[in-house]
């Protein structure tokens, strides 16, 4: 393999999230301001495939959205799962810059296909915000992970999957509700 190989992986892999994900109209965006503040909830999260046989999770889930300047947001999420007694951790944080296209968002942090984060993106297309982000852990396994988070009159859906090339690593389904501060 060439040098090249992981760049034509990278760019075939950042084609194929833009034709999954598409590219909103500027009449689908409606701003930020209605995901903004903290988000409590819980859900399940099945691990499969790639990652182990199958294994189903209990999850709760802190997550705050909140503004970044004019026009910026940062989404900062807390995770614990809950499987066999045991409980295991996670967070991350996530800032994101207006591009020029409306609706689209790049993460501030230098698109490192290679480095833990990876490139990550989001878009806002009507009442659903998604985070995109796309990572190589090793030159021929690519992980791309998707967080869906879609406004009812109840709360938050949360929906998350992990994608190691073409199969389901991992994938989330839970609820939220905001926090009245």
């Amino acid at each position: 393999m060439t040098k090249r190989m992981p760049r034509l992986r990278l760019a075939a892999a950042l084609a194929a999230m833009a034709s999954m994900f598409g590219i909103p109209s500027a009449s689908a965006f409606t701003g930020i301001e209605p995901f903004l503040g903290q988000w409590l909830g819980e859900g399940v999260t099945a691990s499969t495939g790639a990652m182990e046989n199958v294994d189903f999770r209990g999850t709760d889930l802190d997550v705050q959205i909140y503004p970044k300047g004019a026009d910026g947001f940062i989404v900062s999420q807390r995770e614990v799962l809950w499987s066999a007694g045991e409980e295991v951790q996670h967070s991350m944080t996530l800032v994101f810059d207006p591009t020029d296209q409306p609706g689209v968002f790049e993460g501030q942090q230098d698109c490192n296909p290679v480095s833990e984060v990876g490139c990550a993106w989001a878009r806002i297309a009507g009442d659903t915000l998604t985070i995109t982000m796309l990572s190589f852990k090793r030159a021929d396994e690519a992980n791309y992970r998707v967080y869906k988070r879609t406004l009812t009159d109840n709360g938050l859906e949360l929906s998350y999957s992990h994608m190691i090339d073409d199969a389901v690593a991992e994938s989330f389904e839970g609820f939220a509700v905001r926090q009245i501060n």
